[in-house]
């Protein structure tokens, strides 16, 4: 039997190292793509369970324990639900043009009263992990919509939702009219997402 090459053994060892560091390579990608996959599924999960959980507030009626400010208040539930009116921004509490105003506007309509919530689509959560609802008094009157035509919000023109284009409208006569925060607005006192929109619109 004749003797192996001279060398043989030390590439055999490389190839040996090369293949085990291959494999520890393959063995941490394999185990991040598991992790992420792993992830991306309980975060669904959780969305999921979340929105179906939130429909149990869909077409319930609540009674306004507190305002917080001019688009937030919480009801009177075990968890002091904080709920969010949909396709509205209030001026932000406190410093903002009108804030104080619009909680005060918020507050006499709403606190000690009950409330019909109906929310819209998909998105139950703003990103503050708020309830976002359309807020009725009685079955008609949608508080969503006074607030704008009175001039204490804006329309919240980010995102859609079912009765964007009325708050959009609702909006634009209260803006015409000079109703309440419109009376003596100005670009500066304006949210900066709006500012940018008007910029987008080359206003």
């Amino acid at each position: 039997m004749s003797p192996a090459p001279a060398g043989t053994g030390k590439r055999d060892a490389e190839w040996v190292a090369r293949r085990l560091i291959q494999h520890r390579v393959r063995r941490k990608i394999f185990i991040s793509l598991v992790g992420i996959l792993a992830v991306a599924m309980i975060g669904g999960w959780l969305l999921v369970e979340t929105q179906l959980g939130d429909r149990a507030f869909d077409g319930k009626r609540y009674t306004v324990a507190e305002v917080i400010d001019g688009g937030t208040f919480v009801i009177a539930d075990r968890a002091a639900t904080r709920v969010s009116m949909l396709g509205v921004d209030a001026p932000a509490w406190p410093d903002a043009h009108y804030s104080k105003e619009a909680a005060a506007y918020l507050t006499e309509r709403l606190r000690g009263e009950v409330v019909l919530l109906k929310l819209d689509g998909t998105q139950t959560r703003n990103v503050d992990g708020r309830l976002l609802a359309y807020v009725y008094l009685g079955d008609t009157d949608l508080i969503n919509a006074d607030i704008i035509r009175d001039g204490r919000a804006f329309s919240d023109r980010r995102n859609w939702h079912t009765f964007r284009q009325q708050f959009d409208q609702i909006e634009n006569e209260a803006r015409a009219k000079a109703r309440g925060m419109w009376d003596e607005m100005t670009d500066a006192a304006q949210p900066a997402w709006r500012i940018e929109w008007l910029r987008s619109r080359g206003k």
